[in-house]
């Protein structure tokens, strides 16, 4: 007979130390490999931050808008760099703050520095996500180069809340207040940030005092704010589970459960969204601004809990977070706050009660939980003070950094120790021509036109003849001799907008031509196909609405009295077939 197979002693294998330390290296290499790919996927966020910013802006100011996200990952990466990941976790450190370790590269052999380096991107992607609340808070007022500063000092400042948090010495961690994924320090640090910003920044010229109608207020672009809560939807699941740190022993359970109970969080806000949306309008719409509000705010809510709770409780959390954020959004509104992107709904109101749920939910039993039971797991009042606590450390240490700040930022700027604000805000002149021109050189319009004639102040009539096809072009421009006036002949594509047509002042229009303005007015009158001549009176100020129709019945045509934002594009001037525009001009500036 052949001989027997040797036998295979596993646990003999087991103890042997060559084996032993691979095996270690192995889950320490397992361990950085997770929270790099959550790191790129958190910092793939400011996309979202961006996008949801940009549509809820008006026009003119979109690359600006993109230009500060970017700003929040090279000035923030430099701050961090520098200071801030010395000040959350170097050693040797205080119950306060980190006093060394600000060079993560230096002094620690190859395994201990993969696990700082995988640590220390993932740190500065929160650190990211804290300073780029505040760019949503004060959209189109605040200054570029104010921003610039406000970048490298949040990030420092962001850094102590951390220590106190998830370092092993921070001193809400060591009392044993609970935040797995930031809602504390990210989103509540943010979003506090972002209130002293609009408090101090103050409106947007006309919104709150009447000069301007709340439509010329209204969101660029609700599908870039819907595209964008997409992206933060899916890269705060990286968030959420990510903060796990690793996959390894019972990691990989509080990671997978921190992902459903994100899920379903967000599912319950969602829901609740629809259904407050749809009571708050009278039973009548599902606004945007509702859900997307909601669905953040949800997400922000189960970001400290996540990793304790069940799933099940999730969803209760996330629809309470929803409620709260759109609420808080309401009351900004109330207070003549101005707040474009509800970020301090999202982000103050979600976090506190994110924050606080861990008091109410929190599950010791569950596997790899580290915190005491809630409230409701019989835990009683004890980590539900710890939360409080948190939240009111956070807040208070929020607005002592942030108040100095823009105080000295707006006194420096204006050279005024009374009125910071002057010195922190845009001139009104450029807000009224957005950052994307004055500060970037983008004219959207001047650069639309074909030839400096059409540029040139004139007055009395001007005429467009439009041949509706398949082209979208800008137009040819040729003066008159005989009467100073300007022909502009477009080829414009079916059913596009007549963007050329930049009306700074007072101008009344006589369009000639079939089936015009077919789907575009304000009334059922203005969507039935008529023949004959179309009037639009308009009287250009700071204002930009829809405008109203009234059918005259004596000869069936359609007069619409536009008013429109000085310089900006008369967007119901939508041709879907040949026709042609006469406009009586008092003076054209700037066209």
């Amino acid at each position: 007979m052949g001989e027997s197979m040797p036998t295979f002693d596993c646990y003999a294998l087991s103890q042997c130390p060559s084996f032993q330390q691979s095996k270690d290296e192995g889950d320490f290499a397992d361990d950085a490999t997770w929270i790099l790919t959550s790191s790129f996927v958190i910092l793939t966020m400011q996309t979202g931050f961006g996008l949801v910013e940009m549509g809820s802006s008006m026009a003119g100011w979109e690359v600006h808008i993109l230009l500060k996200n970017a700003a929040d990952v090279f000035v923030g990466a430099m701050s961090y760099w520098l200071l801030g990941y010395g000040l959350s976790f170097g050693t040797p450190s205080s119950p306060f703050m980190g006093f060394g370790g600000f060079d993560p590269v230096a002094g620690y052999d190859p395994i201990e520095s993969g696990l700082r380096f995988s640590q220390y991107i993932f740190q500065f992607s929160f650190a990211a996500t804290a300073t780029t609340i505040v760019s949503g808070c004060i959209a189109m007022r605040l200054r570029f180069f104010v921003y610039i500063i406000y970048c490298f000092f949040a990030v420092i400042f962001y850094s102590f809340v951390a220590h106190w948090i998830w370092a092993d010495d921070g001193w809400l961690n060591t009392l044993g207040a609970y935040d797995h994924a930031g809602g504390g320090p990210v989103h509540l640090f943010g979003g506090i940030n972002g209130l002293v910003a609009i408090i101090m920044v103050g409106p947007r010229t006309g919104m709150f005092d009447g000069k301007r109608t709340k439509k010329s207020f209204r969101a660029v672009s609700p599908s870039s704010q819907l595209f964008g809560l997409f992206m933060l939807w899916w890269g705060w699941i990286g968030f959420n589970c990510g903060s796990s740190f690793g996959i390894t022993g019972l990691k990989w359970v509080v990671a997978t459960r921190s992902a459903i109970s994100t899920v379903n969080g967000s599912a319950g806000g969602g829901i609740t969204s629809i259904i407050y949306s749809y009571l708050r309008t009278g039973r009548k719409l599902i606004k945007v601004d509702h859900m997307v509000v909601g669905i953040l705010g949800s997400l922000v809510s189960t970001t400290a809990a996540c990793s304790v709770i069940n799933t099940h409780e999730s969803i209760l959390v996330g629809a309470i977070g929803a409620i709260v954020s759109n609420l808080v959004c309401s009351l900004m509104k109330y207070l003549h706050l101005d707040d474009p992107v509800g970020g301090v709904g999202v982000h103050v109101g979600g976090g506190i009660w994110g924050v606080i749920a861990v008091g109410i939910f929190a599950d010791a039993s569950l596997p790899g939980a580290d915190v005491r039971s809630g409230l409701l797991h019989g835990g009683g009042m004890h980590q539900l003070g710890l939360q409080l606590l948190e939240t009111v450390a956070l807040t208070g240490w929020s607005l002592v950094t942030a108040i100095p700040f823009f105080y000295i930022c707006g006194i420096g700027c204006s050279r005024d120790w009374r009125n910071p604000r002057k010195g922190l805000r845009m001139t009104v002149e450029e807000e009224m021509q957005g950052a994307d021109k004055f500060l970037h050189g983008l004219d959207y319009f001047e650069d639309y036109e074909a030839s400096e004639e059409s540029r040139t102040p004139l007055s009395g009539d001007h005429v467009i003849d439009s041949e509706l096809g398949n082209k979208d072009t800008r137009g040819d421009s040729a003066q008159a001799e005989s009467s100073g006036n300007i022909d502009l002949r477009m080829s414009l594509k079916r059913g596009r907008r007549a963007s050329l047509l930049t009306l700074p002042t007072s101008a009344s229009f006589r369009i000639s031509g079939p089936d015009c303005f077919e789907e575009n007015e304000a009334s059922e009158e203005s969507r039935t196909p008529l023949s004959g001549d179309q009037v639009i009176d308009s009287e250009l100020g700071n204002k930009d609405t829809r405008g109203d129709s009234a059918q005259d019945e004596s000869n069936g045509n359609i007069d619409l009295r536009v008013p429109l934002n000085r310089g900006r594009r008369a967007s119901l001037l939508t041709l879907p077939k040949s026709a042609s525009c006469r406009i009586s001009v008092s003076r054209i500036e700037d066209c």
